[in-house]
């Protein structure tokens, strides 16, 4: 089981590849796998939003599980995620995650409808009672229709005694506020966030933008840990300004997710990935996908310039 002490660092989520007729690419995900831990990941996850969960049926998570674990045991702690879109198939994704090696499962709330507060709580004591023996990390985005504030965990974290932490996608005065009211759990930010929250507390992130440049992140982060602040802070303020220029203009269009990160996956160009996303979701079209690379050319050069 993943520790609270393990939960840190930089973790990175592997897209789904799907082949030219739409199926499960086992190669080119084995092959970014290797690659991804090659460059010194401190840990991965996968069957999330950039996995595309919500496109697998049962036969193909268990597929992708089988084969994520394969190629990572071992080698870097990692988490599957286990999301779904009832309590039911939560729990048998976790399970079956749990019984094929899994260090930790994510999860998010089944995000059709709103829910009363009870409910949110006792999503996590029926997952908790089914699957007691693997650590829980919660997904923790608007797109499930309720994010948990630090006071929403603190009824919950006496009851579930294996969830060790959160992927917060909130507003940074939100995860301070997480920070504050449920210190007892690691919650990891976003890339830009990440120098101030940590002066808070917080022991990494989740970013996909490291598919970019990995070395340029490690950079990022240590500064961080080793109290430069004014320099991340630099670096910080060109991140959110080529993503106020070059990426929220795509999201304000409808791209999201695993269309974004596979197309910064191709902008990297070290990885073998490319955009194809399962329909209905449509990878990004080329004239967009130019005129975002044109943009990070300009703003932020080092995205296309890491050799291995």
């Amino acid at each position: 089981m993943l520790t609270k002490e393990q939960l840190k660092g930089m973790w990175i989520s592997v897209p789904t590849e799907w082949d030219e007729d739409g199926n499960f690419d086992e190669k080119v995900f084995r092959d970014e796998i290797a690659l991804l831990i090659e460059s010194g990941v401190h840990g991965l996850y996968t069957t999330g939003s950039t996995g595309e969960f919500f496109a697998l049926d049962w036969e193909e998570y268990k597929e992708i599980t089988d084969v994520f674990l394969d190629e990572t045991a071992g080698k870097v702690p990692v988490q599957v995620g286990a999301n779904w879109f009832n309590t039911r198939d939560t729990i048998k994704r976790a399970a079956y995650a749990r019984d094929k090696g899994a260090d930790a499962v994510q999860i998010c709330f089944p995000g059709w409808l709103s829910m009363r507060d009870e409910d949110y709580d006792q999503f996590f004591l029926d997952v908790y009672s089914a699957v007691p023996d693997i650590s829980i990390v919660h997904y923790n985005v608007s797109h499930a229709r309720k994010l948990f504030k630090g006071t929403d965990y603190r009824r919950v974290i006496p009851k579930v005694p294996t969830l060790i932490g959160t992927k917060a996608a909130v507003p940074i005065m939100d995860f301070l506020e997480l920070q504050v009211n449920a210190s007892e759990l690691r919650h990891f930010t976003g890339e830009y966030a990440f120098p101030l929250v940590h002066l808070a507390g917080a022991k990494g992130m989740y970013t996909s933008w490291y598919m970019m440049n990995p070395d340029f992140f490690h950079t990022y982060y240590n500064l961080c840990l080793e109290n430069e602040y004014r320099s991340a802070a630099e670096i910080t303020l060109r991140l959110a300004k080529w993503h106020e220029t070059a990426v929220t203009p795509l999201i304000e269009r409808g791209y999201k997710h695993a269309v974004l990160d596979k197309a910064f996956v191709e902008i990297g160009g070290w990885l073998p990935g490319n955009r194809r996303t399962r329909k209905p979701y449509q990878p990004l079209p080329d004239n967009e996908f130019n005129t975002l690379k044109r943009l990070t050319a300009e703003m932020m050069p080092e995205f296309l310039e890491y050799k291995r």
